[in-house]
């Protein structure tokens, strides 16, 4: 097993702390979402941070990655927990909104990558009545461009 750096250490005992306090103190703003629901964290790592930190390190850990369930509705144990990016985890959360095109369901920060188009361009769309596909298909429009639907553009000054 491999040592862990002095920063990666520490990082890695602020996850540990953060698991604990999220899934055992009921005063952890968290709590409802973790303790709250049932999910705990395995006794040999809740009562031995050192457990943990080897785990981690025979595991893939590094400090760019985050620890993830594989599960939602189980708890942080050996079995059920992992590395992954942090890009992997946003998509993983039980808040992420999916979206389904042309059959093909992915999380709406996914399909933004996909067509190139920020997220909040695409819920700005629906909020306006867009169907979903068109919402995120369709290509923004450059500062210039005609509106397309007979509007004029109110810096448009031509003719005065």
């Amino acid at each position: 097993m491999r040592e862990a750096t002095r920063e990666e250490h520490a990082r890695l005992r602020e996850i540990w702390r953060s698991c604990r306090k999220r899934t055992m103190n009921p005063a952890c703003k968290d709590y409802p979402k973790y303790g709250g629901r049932g999910i705990r964290m395995c006794p040999e790592w809740r009562d031995d941070f050192m457990e943990f930190e080897r785990w981690a390190l025979d595991n893939g850990y590094s400090n760019d990655l985050t620890l993830d369930r594989v599960s939602n509705n189980r708890g942080y144990s050996p079995t059920n927990c992992r590395w992954v990016s942090r890009r992997a985890q946003a998509n993983n959360r039980t808040t992420a909104s999916y979206y389904t095109v042309d059959g093909h369901r992915k999380t709406l920060a996914r399909w933004c990558r996909i067509y190139d188009i920020p997220p909040h361009v695409v819920l700005h769309r629906i909020e306006d009545g867009w169907d979903v596909k068109r919402a995120i298909t369709e290509p923004r429009r450059t500062r210039g461009e005609g509106k397309g639907d007979g509007e004029s553009d109110p810096s448009d000054t031509q003719g005065e």
